[in-house]
């Protein structure tokens, strides 16, 4: 009774320790579950002086529970020598007691360029904690305090922007004590425990209790999903620029005007240089195609943050000297090579990357993290261009800038537009393949030509080492043993942005003999579809963002000794989510020649959770599909 009596006294206090301090041995399984790191405690105050002057005190208490969740510490802060001033910075690290492990003081910091090894010269840096756990759990205590003149940009409220963190308290706090007008938007908070108090000037929001987003087979991005508070001061300065506005057409004119501006002048040299090459030129879609590819051919990307804040484009008359710039640069370049041609472009600030982030069009302030170029009037749709790339096709973006809202910065003022969509008919890759078979081995010829996404994503393997390419292909086609490629051919039609391939290989047998009779899989190169387990809890939506068409032809040259004894029955399958067909015949003029006809589409698109038992039977069904079999059995 007295050992009973002791545990329970030491197990009381270590729930009491728990309520007063960090340690992580005892913590609610709503956070622990799906949670790779708990964001114990978090609390930012901004505090706004003037339009030029504010503040930002953090706290951030941030458990990590295993070496998944290393990456949710995010004990940092950025700085530059003109702008922000890191006044202070510490940190603590507490084992799975609460017990210190280690302290940091703002000198144990490391520093480093806060951009990458592209880049040729910036005074935007980072000071973080760099610390490697000897255990797990730990936690880590991060305080700091930073200043800064440029108030345009305000921190937004979003505690969990990825899968696997929970959060047990987070609190955001905005002070404003000389009234200057702010706007604010939220965005998934029903569903949360918040406590929220807002006026004109100031707000203050508590989140509590938000547990873990597990991730789910083609769910949305947790940014999408996640509760979040976007903040925006109507009078505002960029590194001593001041401005006001409260949507995007005065927003995008004060871009205009501070920071475009007078910017896209050329010499005269280089101007009749561009005039000379595009005298010949039907019409002006022919001209910008041909001052594109001059721009490509006399430039490359080099990172360059500076002006103001990082925002301002270095000079055209500048880029064009020197022969590099960044992407403000080279578009702001390129601008004005069509100008002193007399076509019309725009400069469009977006969200680059594979996700599709929109810059929010009922929300003006200052976002994007990448500069592209518009052009309208020229064809039957507005022209985009990549002007960062030495190699991409006029008027083909990708999935680096495809599909999103976008900001277009005029003299007029600021304008909200969409970049194209690659559709699921756009986005095509046609297969054809001529097989030869003998009893024990093969030979292949494969063409493929890609286009949309397919393109940007399969184009650049011509320019790969030739040892590179050999892993590639092989990777792909993993299902067929004993591979030796023979030879590769590339054509890269950038007129009609299509990428065509020619692999001839041979490999050993990869079908199964029976007897006197062969087991012909009929899908010599198998499907790109995920297969997907049963989730009978589905919580999130199904997201397809970009959709695609497969079409794929297999002409088999079966052996001399061997007949057709027995084929599948042809498929034909149509859903919401995309359709599947199959077939396969003998030719009319060759008992020997079986061509194997498929096709697959994938819509773009989102549907319900409670859909997601019927996509996952249409993907699984393409899958189990696609191991159809035909028997051949040998003469005699």
């Amino acid at each position: 009774m007295k050992f009973l009596f002791s545990s329970l006294m030491l197990f009381t206090g270590i729930l009491c320790f728990a309520q007063d301090s960090y340690q992580s041995i005892v913590l609610k399984n709503e956070l622990t579950e799906h949670a790779n790191a708990i964001l114990r405690d978090e609390q930012v105050l901004i505090e706004i002086e003037d339009v030029d002057d504010m503040t930002i005190t953090t706290k951030r208490v941030v458990t990590v529970l295993n070496k998944y969740g290393d990456d949710y510490v995010r004990a940092y802060d950025f700085y530059d020598d003109n702008d922000a001033k890191i006044k202070k910075q510490n940190a603590l690290v507490l084992n799975k007691l609460g017990e210190e492990v280690k302290q940091f003081k703002q000198r144990d910091f490391k520093d480093q360029s806060a951009v990458g090894s592209s880049n040729l010269y910036s005074d935007n840096r980072v000071s973080y904690l760099n610390y490697s756990p000897a255990d797990y759990p730990y936690t880590v205590v991060y305080e700091s305090e930073v200043s800064m003149s440029t108030t345009v940009f305000i921190k937004a409220f979003q505690p969990i922007n990825n899968y696997f963190l929970s959060v047990a308290s987070s609190k955001y706090e905005l002070k404003n004590p000389n009234h200057i007008p702010i706007r604010y938007v939220e965005t998934n908070l029903d569903s949360i425990q918040v406590e929220k108090k807002v006026s004109d000037f100031e707000l203050t929001y508590t989140f509590k209790n938000i547990p873990a987003y597990n991730y789910e087979p083609y769910s949305p991005k947790v940014a999408n999903m996640a509760p979040m508070v976007k903040v925006a001061l109507n009078d505002f300065s960029l590194m001593g620029v001041e401005g006001s506005a409260s949507e995007w057409s005065t927003f995008g004119k004060w871009q205009f005007e501070n920071l475009l501006k007078g910017r896209d002048e050329l010499n005269a040299n280089t101007i009749a240089e561009v005039s000379e090459l595009v005298k010949d030129a039907a019409n002006d879609y022919e001209k910008a195609k041909m001052i594109y590819e001059y721009m490509q051919s006399k430039t490359r990307y080099i990172s360059v943050q500076l002006g103001i804040g990082g925002w301002e484009p270095i000079l055209a008359s500048e880029v064009d000297r020197v022969g590099y710039g960044d992407c403000k640069g080279l578009t702001n370049y390129t601008k004005a090579l069509l100008s002193s041609q007399g076509i019309k472009s725009n400069y469009a600030v977006v969200y680059a990357g594979n996700e599709q982030k929109d810059i929010d069009p009922g929300f003006a302030s200052m976002q994007g993290n990448h500069v592209i170029l518009n052009i309208p009037n020229i064809a039957e749709d507005d022209v985009w261009l990549e002007c960062t790339s030495q190699s991409m096709p006029f008027n083909y973006l990708g999935d680096f800038t495809d599909n999103r809202h976008v900001l277009l910065i005029k003299e007029e003022g600021g304008e909200i537009v969409k970049t194209p969509q690659y559709t699921c008919q756009k986005n095509l890759e046609e297969t054809f393949c001529k097989i030869e078979l003998s009893e024990d081995s093969f030979t292949a010829t494969v063409k493929r030509e890609s286009k949309g996404i397919s393109y940007g994503n399969n184009y650049h393997i011509q320019n790969q080492k030739e040892k590179d390419k050999n892993i590639y292909y092989k990777e792909i086609l993993g299902n067929l043993p004993g591979i030796h490629i023979n030879t590769l051919n590339f054509e890269n039609n950038k007129d009609q942005v299509s990428f065509s391939e020619q692999l001839d290989f041979s490999g050993k047998k990869f079908h199964t003999t029976a007897g006197n009779r062969i087991l012909l899989p009929l899908n010599f190169i198998q499907p790109e579809i995920d297969a997907v387990t049963r989730d009978e809890d589905r919580k999130y939506p199904i997201e397809i963002l970009r959709g695609f068409t497969n079409k794929d032809q297999f002409d088999f040259k079966i052996p001399e000794a061997y007949t057709i004894e027995a084929l599948p029955d042809a498929i034909n399958i149509e859903t919401d989510f995309g359709k599947f067909s199959f077939s396969v015949e003998v030719a009319d003029d060759d008992p020997r020649l079986l061509q194997v006809k498929r096709s697959i589409t994938i819509n773009e698109g989102k549907w319900s959770p409670n859909q997601f038992s019927d996509f996952r039977e249409f993907l699984n069904k393409i899958n189990i599909l696609s191991n159809q079999k035909a028997v051949l059995v040998k003469n005699g």
